[in-house]
């Protein structure tokens, strides 16, 4: 039996997932089309850090079945819907400094054989990649790496009383990690390996090694779920694709009170008003927009607003939407006299949306820019001059706002503090301008 590659991504998997499965150790199934039967016709699965935990908390029964029945689970990501009995909500180390990013081995493990953790601590010379905190150990569980000096357990494996094993990696995936290092496309062979009953702990140790007993952990947050709001004025309708980062962003305390209605993309027909304003969350996988082309078209040409932010590749479901993507240089701060160059326009300093955004609140990195129609307002540009947020009240009879900044996704992986600055500033200026 293969291993079941979980796609949630608009991206093709990596070389070394597409060369296991022309092998036929992996088998590459759109998160979509996952279904008990096929999850239960697999011994190993392997999900990554934009799985939709919506979708896969409907499957908790078939999950449980496909543990027991002796089954490997390699989870990438924040836990924020715990999915297996046992499992907790994923808790970020409490204001971290540098130091507590040091990686260090706590357990030795089989995934790590022979690799120097030193080489996945950070990338380009910037830490918190790998991670920031951890899925809580579950009873039972053993710690493999830790972070800092409390050792919070970002890697470990747990061997369940009632059947089947589970890794979990509480950071970006770890098959990107090392990349300076070409050690991505190894920690991917090794993660697929293990799912299909490659070494592990055996025999289990006895008297592991533990990290600290009390961890510098933030507490955990509540999360609210999916929301309909019966308010009958002009509303804001956000589109969850369920990752960890939509989760926290949308239903987490900071700024939940803003969204009227929480929902999948796939309910959007059923859900939007002509007067509502249609925001789409950063890093939104692009296959869940592009079904709905229709709707938002429909929305637009009623005169409806929709905000779109980075990284969810809006050309390829907004209309008139002309973007060029770049490689992201996120190292630029650590040379202490650079400058990134973004800059708000004057105009931005006259526009709603933008009060209290200055160049500070708008600067942590760049995926791309945009080539806006004439006659849109642009607010921010880059180094260059360019584009990077603007508004367009030309092309469509409703409004567009689009930026190539991705602030969600980073408040919602708890990494990069600019992205919340910028995001205390654009919530509430977004809520009061839908009051107006």
């Amino acid at each position: 039996m293969s291993t079941i590659y979980l796609k949630s991504t608009y991206e093709a998997p990596s070389e070394a997932v597409k060369a296991a499965a022309a092998e036929g150790f992996v088998t590459i199934v759109e998160q979509s089309a996952l279904n008990a039967d096929m999850l239960l016709a697999h011994k190993g699965l392997i999900t990554g850090n934009q799985l939709d935990q919506n979708a896969m908390a409907l499957m908790r029964e078939a999950l449980a079945a496909f543990l027991e029945a002796g089954g490997r689970w390699f989870f990438n990501g924040h836990m924020v819907r715990p999915l297996v009995d046992g499992m907790a909500q994923y808790r970020p180390i409490e204001a971290p400094k540098r130091a507590d990013f040091d990686l260090a081995s706590v357990n030795s493990h089989p995934v790590f054989a022979g690799i120097d953790l030193s080489k996945l601590e950070t990338n380009k010379g910037v830490a918190g990649f790998y991670g920031r905190g951890c899925n809580p150990l579950p009873e039972g569980a053993v710690a493999v790496n830790g972070l800092g000096a409390a050792k919070v357990p970002v890697d470990w494996v747990w061997a369940r009383p009632k059947g089947g094993r589970i890794f979990s990696h509480a950071g970006n995936d770890l098959g990107s990690m090392g990349l300076e290092w070409k050690l991505s496309g190894e920690l991917t062979r090794r993660m697929i390996d293990w799912t299909r009953g490659g070494t592990c702990l055996d025999p289990w140790p006895g008297s592991p090694a533990s990290p600290a007993a009390d961890l510098p952990l933030s507490a955990s947050e509540t999360y609210g779920g999916m929301r309909m709001s019966s308010h009958t004025g002009r509303r804001i309708v956000a589109p969850s694709c369920g990752t960890h980062y939509h989760i926290r962003s949308l239903e987490g305390p900071r700024y939940t009170a803003a969204f009227d209605v929480i929902c999948a993309p796939e309910q959007l027909a059923d859900i939007l008003r002509p007067d509502d304003i249609l925001w789409v969350p950063c890093r939104t996988p692009a296959q869940r927009m592009i079904a709905q082309k229709p709707v938002i078209a429909r929305h637009l040409a009623a005169g409806g607003t929709v905000v779109a932010l980075g990284e969810s590749q809006s050309d390829l479901w907004l209309p008139h939407v002309d973007f060029t993507g770049t490689p992201t240089n996120w190292w630029w701060w650590l040379d202490p006299a650079a400058d990134l160059g973004v800059r708000v326009t004057e105009v931005a300093a006259r526009h709603p949306l933008m009060a209290g955004i200055g160049d500070r609140q708008a600067t942590w990195h760049l995926h791309g820019w945009f080539v806006p129609p004439d006659g849109a307002t642009v607010l921010a540009r880059d180094g260059d001059g360019r584009a990077i947020l603007y508004e367009d009240k030309v092309s469509t009879k409703g409004t567009m706002i689009l930026s190539s900044l991705d602030p969600m996704f980073h408040h919602g992986s708890h990494f990069m503090p600019a992205t919340t600055f910028f995001l205390d500033c654009f919530v509430p200026n977004l809520k009061a301008f839908a009051d107006v």
